[in-house]
């Protein structure tokens, strides 16, 4: 048998406590009411608040409401007084059959006028006649201002359920209540037959309190016969219930009841309310199982009556065990806890615990109530949306190539957003103090070239898209003034929004910022990796639109239409999710409106591919394929002939922007000794401490790793502008980019290895053709030592050589570490910086400068019968190299190349010439760095011979290492007197 029906036989009730709309329409409530015991039920603020948040239940009722001009206040009356009425109607047949002892659902008055006796009295009658159904109760807190209103509304014959009891002498003022009103009526000649109430005593919430308490008490070696205060951990509410339920028998006993109930009046039940264990360390059912008697309500959530269901023991437990529960309440006064001062501040907090959400309910109803009349007119947008999928297709048609069903899938949206929700200015693309729009799925560029064309931000003939002699690229990139990063390899955009939403915070600029995602990229780790990071860094002001129509290139994408996958991954980063029907321009409006209240937010838009044509509507085979003429002309023809001219967009700003001023430039030079072993990772993170004061715009980044690569310095002294990255080096330099884009000066710095896996955010980077972008990998190559192989930043030279306009600066000590930071922080473009683990010696002097393209050449003679060139760690191998071939009596030049790209094209010439060849030394391997770049440099002058790194390299000693693998000072040796024997 359901054991919520075997305590009918104990004399006990089964209720529930979150009344909502949805249990009411699916037919939960009749199902519960008819097949498994359920016995009454109550609402309540928070539940009311949820349900009204995160579903569409009440969202029509809400609008027509609105649209008739009801008030947020009343908009909450006329939904809850409706639900209300429905579940008192379902619950009926139970107020029938027990003649009035069960069947009832419980309605509170504001929470606000728990201290305003009148005014509850006022609420609480029109809510009764407003309901009006005689299984209602109205909730009314017990309250010292509470208990007059009880009384006077028993005595009108509207029955009252009294919530927040917590003490025994306040129930008791309560039942006193009760009693004085059956009194009047009888005296004043009416019926007490029907007259209901319980008294709600809380549970769990004393408990919370108590064990905090208890627990402050907790001293080791503790002394009888003081009472061990582990020993009444959880066991404090329970107690004072037995007891409460003691002091209800000895009034149901006392004479006067007895007269009241010879003459029809009812018990006014004992009501046992937050049942639900709080702390996971108790069982699931304390607040059940040892409080079961005759006359009793258990109001349990869900969770707690499927436990019950489950593993729940049903006897008669609420008078067992009452001595000890006296014991119990008696060590917590010797304890030195006042139970009284722990009552007070829980009626307290109970009150505003109802208050905050009842008055975030009313926000929300606000909230909707504006957006139903906001939003009613939306045949503009509509109209707009059309126009684009148009343009679209025309575009696409005319340039014979291009993505028309990916934009179409999104036009919804985009013409929400450009021509309704951002705040921008069509005729300045540099504007800063706006809203901003990220493309992330780039190939549905098109869009985007419509809108601005639509707009009138552009006078470029849409027509021109993907012409030579177009800035309406493909892909979107800077090339047009109104992209601010270049997009198209799919999952980088979140990141770079991040960054431009983190610069906004910085400069004080209140702006939104939008990223478009499609849904197939999503597939991207560097999406939830961005995602993160918005999270943790509490950017509100991003907003993350997922179209998701499906479709990806080859198949459907992994999860069709299922917007919830989307929803629970970005909840679990901690973002506000919000569902939608993509093409509702009413949803996504409000949607948009829903964003303003802080994120980071993800709406998650459920859209067709080729929405608007019968044949492309969520056909596969149309990915990145034009329609011919012919399909272009029937797609035109039911997409319908637009004549009316696009919605005006007003230029809106988000205020005024103060950039800030740079001191002015009073680098002050390194300090170091020469002969110092400084590690050049050290001395550059005390550049970028440096760089910090003397530039507003400089901003640092890690990953993760700051106090390896040196930044933790720049971090602590400039924490607002240091932003951790964590173990996710693709969104690091996104994130950098964004910023970048934004005006500000960053510098991303990890291990160079773990730059790898981020290259195609800065392959991606320099079509963005950001001003400044400054890249920093530490521990690059064998020298690192015993980490190993997987520590060793052996390819990172190359890579960074192959970016087109890239420079590569590649420092040999502290000195030229520094100065080398400053340098690429003011030089523009993508600048990588090479640091080494180890510390080496400092050889140049505070006063030397390393100008973008130089080098320096550390030994010369007329001598010379070879040169090596060297950079980074080897300078130092191959100044000990040439020591060692003076004492054969053999000169060598010594060339510290520690500009790598661009190179020192003339140096390096003159020494091929005078020395008749170079050996070029690098801890990189062989192909693609330090060597491949000197020997493009000097051509066929001199043969240009290379060490380094030829064979997968394994764990060691930085010295076993840089021998083992041919870079080390006597393989320099011994390659020279090999050449120059």
């Amino acid at each position: 048998m359901n054991r919520t029906i075997e305590l009918l036989a104990q004399g006990q009730s089964c209720w529930m406590d979150d009344l909502t709309r949805r249990m009411i329409n699916s037919g939960d409530l009749a199902r519960r009411v008819g097949e498994e015991g359920l016995r009454g039920i109550t609402s309540n603020p928070a539940i009311f608040e949820k349900a009204v948040a995160e579903g569409a239940d009440y969202d029509d009722d809400i609008v027509r409401a609105a649209v008739a001009g009801r008030s947020p206040a009343g908009i909450y009356e006329e939904l809850i007084t409706s639900d209300v009425r429905n579940a008192c109607d379902i619950l009926r047949p139970v107020y029938e059959e027990t003649a009035g002892v069960d069947g009832f659902v419980s309605l509170e008055v504001s929470p606000h006028l728990a201290h305003d006796t009148e005014a509850s009295i006022e609420e609480a009658r029109r809510l009764w006649t407003l309901v009006d159904r005689p299984n209602l109760f109205i909730k009314i807190p017990g309250t010292p201002a509470g208990v007059p209103a009880i009384e006077q509304l028993l005595f009108e014959g509207i029955n009252v359920n009294i919530t927040l009891l917590f003490s025994i002498a306040r129930y008791e003022a309560v039942a006193e209540a009760y009693l004085r009103a059956l009194e009047r009526r009888l005296d004043a000649g009416q019926p007490i037959e029907r007259i209901a109430s319980v008294a709600s005593f809380f549970l769990s919430r004393i408990d919370v309190l108590v064990d905090r308490l208890l627990r402050q008490r907790i001293v080791p070696d503790r002394l009888p016969p003081d009472p061990d205060p582990r020993s009444l951990l959880g066991k404090v509410a329970t107690a004072n219930a037995k007891l409460a339920y003691q002091a209800f028998s000895h009034i149901r006993a006392s004479n006067r009841w007895m007269a009241l109930a010879e003459k029809g009046g009812r018990v006014q039940r004992m009501l046992w309310a937050s049942t639900s264990t709080k702390n996971p360390d108790y069982p699931d059912l304390m607040y059940v199982e040892p409080l079961i008697g005759p006359m009793t309500i258990n109001t349990m959530t869900r969770k707690t009556i499927a436990g019950f269901r489950d593993h729940g023991t049903v006897q008669a437990t609420v008078t067992h065990d009452v001595q000890r529960a006296r014991r119990v309440m008696e060590d917590l006064g010797r304890l030195g806890v006042s139970f009284d001062l722990v009552t007070a501040q829980l009626e307290n907090d109970a009150v505003q615990k109802f208050i905050d959400p009842f008055d975030s309910l009313l926000k929300l109803f606000a909230a909707k109530g504006e957006r139903a009349v906001a939003f009613r007119d939306v045949d503009d947008l509509r109209a707009e949306a059309r126009r684009l999928r148009r343009l679209v297709i025309r575009m696409t048609t005319e340039a014979g190539s291009g993505h028309p069903t990916s934009c179409m899938s999104c036009a919804d949206i985009v013409a929400a957003l450009f021509f309704r929700e951002m705040r921008w200015d069509p005729l300045d693309a540099a504007a800063r103090n706006v809203d901003t729009f990220v493309l992330s799925k780039g190939h549905a560029a098109p869009i985007l070239w419509a809108a601005l064309h639509e707009a009138g931000a552009i006078s470029e003939d849409p027509l021109s898209l993907r012409r030579i002699d177009s800035t309406l690229e493909g892909h979107p990139t800077p090339l047009n003034p109104w992209v601010r990063v270049a997009t198209g390899s799919l999952g980088q955009g979140l990141a770079a929004a991040n960054g431009l939403a983190a610069a906004n915070r910085l400069d004080r600029i209140d702006a939104r910022v939008f990223c478009l995602l499609g849904d197939g990229e999503c597939s991207e780790g560097s999406v939830w990796e961005a995602a993160q990071f918005a999270s943790l860094n509490g950017l509100a002001n991003v907003t993350a639109i997922v179209d998701i129509n499906g479709l990806g290139q080859s198949e459907a994408a992994p999860y069709h239409h299922d917007t919830a996958v989307f929803a629970r991954r970005f909840a679990s980063f901690g973002w506000r999710t919000i569902e939608i029907d993509g093409h509702d321009m009413t949803a996504i409006l409000a949607a948009f409106r829903t964003a303003h209240d802080g994120g980071p937010t993800a709406i998650l838009a459920r859209t067709i591919k080729g929405k608007g044509v019968s044949f492309l509507e969520g056909a596969d085979g149309w990915h990145g394929k034009p329609l011919d003429r012919k399909q272009m002309a029937q797609a035109l023809d039911e997409l319908g002939d637009e004549t009316q001219a696009p919605p005006v967009v007003e230029p809106r700003r988000v205020g005024q922007m103060a950039r800030p001023q740079r001191v002015a430039a009073t680098h002050s030079p390194p300090a170091y000794r020469l002969g110092d072993k400084v590690a050049t990772r050290e001395a550059f993170g005390h550049a970028l401490e440096k760089l910090a004061g003397e530039e507003p715009a400089l901003v640092a980044l890690d990953g993760d790793v700051k106090n390896s690569t040196g930044t933790e310095p720049f971090a602590a002294r400039y924490p607002e502008r240091f932003f951790e990255s964590f173990i996710a080096e693709q969104n690091m330099v996104g994130v950098a980019l964004g910023l970048a884009a934004a005006g500000k000066i960053p510098c991303a710095a990890t291990f160079a290895c773990f730059l790898t896996r981020a290259y195609d955010f800065i392959r991606m980077a320099q079509y963005s053709r950001p001003a400044h972008l400054v890249l920093c990998g530490s521990h690059c190559g064998v020298s690192i030592g015993e980490d190993g192989p997987s520590q060793m930043g052996l390819e990172d030279l190359a890579m960074f050589r192959a970016l087109i306009e890239s420079t590569v600066l590649y420092p040999a000590d502290a000195v030229s570490a520094e100065q080398l930071t400053a340098m690429a922080a003011r030089t523009n473009g993508i600048v990588y910086i090479r640091t080494t683990r180890p510390k080496t010696p400092v050889i140049y002097s505070n006063a030397e400068e390393f100008p973008i393209g130089g080098s320096k050449v550390l030994r010369s003679s007329l001598q010379d019968r070879l040169t090596v060139v060297a950079a980074g760690i080897t300078v130092h191998e191959a100044l000990a190299a040439s020591d060692m071939l003076d004492a054969r009596g053999i000169s060598i030049r010594v060339i510290d190349a520690y500009s790598v790209k661009p190179i020192d094209v003339v140096t390096l010439s003159a020494a091929a010439r005078d020395t008749g060849g170079l050996i070029v030394v690098e801890d990189h391997a062989i192909d693609g760095g330090l060597g491949d770049a000197v020997s493009t440099a000097v051509g066929s002058t001199a043969p240009v011979h290379r060490l380094g790194i030829a064979r997968l390299p394994r764990s060691g000693t930085k010295d076993e290492l840089l021998d083992r693998y041919g870079i080390s000072r006597r393989s320099i040796e011994e390659k020279v007197l090999q050449l120059a024997a």
